[in-house]
């Protein structure tokens, strides 16, 4: 389905992007944090290093898991602007 300018009727729009790609949770939940973390949980506890690496794993694979089966798409408002008047406005996909 193609947007359409509100102000003009214009099919000629552009979604505004802020050039950030990467989310700071998505980058909190990277599985290379998850398994320092776990590292340095398993190393602060007195366990061996190697179950946190398993369990910072596991983690990671389990929200992965989550992320790839969503049942519903989420919702997100996207920006656009209108390359015929200009005009920006927010769209809900």
């Amino acid at each position: 389905m193609k947007t359409i300018c509100p102000c003009c009727q214009s099919t000629v729009v552009y979604e505004m992007t802020d050039g950030i790609s990467i989310n700071l949770i998505d980058q909190l939940l990277s599985p290379a944090v998850l398994v320092s973390l776990g590292v340095s949980l398993c190393k602060s506890l007195k366990v061996h290093p190697a179950i946190g690496v398993v369990a910072g794993t596991t983690v990671s694979a389990l929200i992965e898991m989550t992320q790839s089966h969503k049942a519903l798409p989420m919702l997100v408002n996207k920006q656009y602007r209108c390359d015929d008047c200009s005009h920006v406005f927010t769209s809900l996909h």
